[in-house]
């Protein structure tokens, strides 16, 4: 068995973790609305007792709530470049053909219904402008009809639909070269939006341009990517690239900032990110894709990689929310949690407070690189076999994150620089790289929790995700 060592560093913060890191994302592709927030059949009421009086579907809103997502980005994705707003408000809506998935959107759960969602779901709503086929007059009434309480055209619209109060919605994303003007004139309408800038994938020429344009008007950089796992090896080390990515787009922020004389900070909002294999379940199709424990094991990477890099990334999206290569999946009626619904819950339910520095001397994987690695052959540190991050809460509390991807069992020492008065808990998610969850079999792939005790040495299983909770 191999021996690995994990040195934790107490005394090193990185810096807090935001919360706003386990937000989720809604769009209108396949069945994340439609038999995913809301019955397929809706808006007609559920003749069953499964849904709010506002007819949303109870299990999912009872489920999001155990991760307590801070944000929900909506309407999309791709989705939003030809989206106008005023098709799903008000008694009359109208069905349109949607451009970016070749289907017809009914327009019966739109601004309101989403907004009324949130507020049961105890979620904030993140709003994504139309900057493809829209306009600013289109999207300056959107943030009025939303934000504003002036005796207005749009406001007044707004309280006709029987909304008396705004909804007060606090972030926007603003999409390609129009921004400036954009939020040049949003912020005269409401000077506490916060603004996300699109970017590309963080390594791209355009992430550049617009940074080096915009910077000195928006809050945050969007980063969007995701990793492939066409391969089990894959699916565990190619979310090292969004790591790499992160890194060149801090140092591309830092050079904007520099060049515009920016004093305030612009952090990052990965609003868009996830495994997925769009080859096994293209767009045209819905995107109902059925996750592993190769994928579990990636995921939990993704959100190590967040807690890493606290400094900089403030937000980020996990997409989607429901049926669409999500966490989630319902099937007449039911639900089911995937495998990667638990390294989502259990970071959102024990990583946080401050990311303190980590690092760990394993093994390496060594096999050739493929698909989306090969790309960035020699630009990538080591693959290690291990991905570990680490966080204190204000009861210090050290919650240890680690993802064994070797196909064997490693022992670990952990070199800690403070005393440990006792073990808390450990909980392990495992399993073969194959495994999946099932509406026939729900719980194949499910936390085990055992009392942890003041050890530094523990073992960790193959194909693994384990967390580790420590009293200091």
């Amino acid at each position: 068995m191999e021996r690995a060592i994990v040195s934790i560093t107490t005394q090193h913060t990185i810096a807090p973790v935001d919360r706003k890191i386990y937000s989720g994302f809604v769009e209108h592709m396949g069945r994340c609305v439609y038999g995913g927030l809301v019955p397929s059949t809706y808006p007609e009421k559920s003749t069953k007792d499964d849904c709010t009086k506002q007819n949303f579907r109870k299990d999912v809103i009872e489920t999001m709530k155990e991760v307590k997502p801070p944000l929900v980005r909506y309407p999309g994705g791709n989705y939003t470049a030809n989206f106008d707003w005023m098709d799903g408000v008000g008694p009359e809506r109208k069905p349109r053909v949607e451009l970016a998935w070749l289907k017809t959107e009914p327009n019966t759960f739109g601004t309101n219904e989403f907004i009324e969602w949130c507020r049961e779901a105890e979620v904030e709503p993140f709003l994504c402008l139309n900057m493809g086929t829209g306009d600013l007059r289109e999207a300056l009434a959107w943030v009025e009809y939303c934000n504003s309480d002036a005796n207005s055209y749009y406001s007044n619209l707004r309280r006709s639909h029987g909304y008396e109060n705004p909804h007060k919605v606090k972030y926007c994303e603003s999409y390609a070269a129009k921004a400036i003007q954009w939020a040049k004139a949003i912020r005269l309408l409401d000077p506490n939006v916060k603004l996300v800038l699109c970017g590309q994938h963080g390594y791209n020429e355009w992430d550049s341009y617009v940074l080096n344009q915009c910077i000195e008007w928006v809050d945050y950089h969007s980063i969007h990517f995701y990793s492939e796992q066409k391969t089990y090896e894959m699916a565990v080390h190619a979310p090292k690239i969004a790591e790499k990515s992160i890194i060149w787009t801090q140092s591309m922020i830092d050079n904007a900032r520099f060049n515009k004389k920016v004093n305030k900070p612009v952090k990052i909002c990965f609003d868009e990110w996830n495994v997925w294999n769009p080859e096994r379940y293209p767009g045209t199709e819905g995107h109902e894709e059925i996750y592993n424990v190769a994928d579990m094991l990636g995921v939990a990477v993704w959100f190590n990689i967040f807690i890493r890099h606290a400094d900089i990334v403030e937000i980020a999206c996990i997409a989607q929310s429901v049926n669409v290569i999500a966490p989630i999946y319902t099937k007449n009626g039911d639900l089911m949690k995937q495998t990667i619904w638990w390294p989502y819950l259990l970071t959102a339910q024990h990583m946080h407070g401050r990311s303190i520095t980590t690092h760990v001397n394993c093994s390496t994987w060594k096999g050739e690189l493929t698909g989306q690695l090969s790309k960035f052959a020699g630009m990538l540190p080591e693959l290690k076999n291990l991905d570990i991050a680490a966080t204190i809460d204000d009861k210090n509390v050290l919650t240890v994150s680690i993802v064994n991807g070797k196909l064997e069992d490693v022992e670990v020492d952990l070199q800690i620089d403070c005393e440990i008065k006792e073990g808390i808990e450990k909980i392990e998610v495992y399993g073969e790289p194959g495994d999946e969850n099932s509406f026939e079999e729900k719980d194949k792939v499910i936390p085990i929790r055992s009392q942890l005790s003041s050890s530094k040495r523990v073992v960790l299983k193959r194909c693994s995700y384990t967390m580790l909770r420590y009293q200091l």
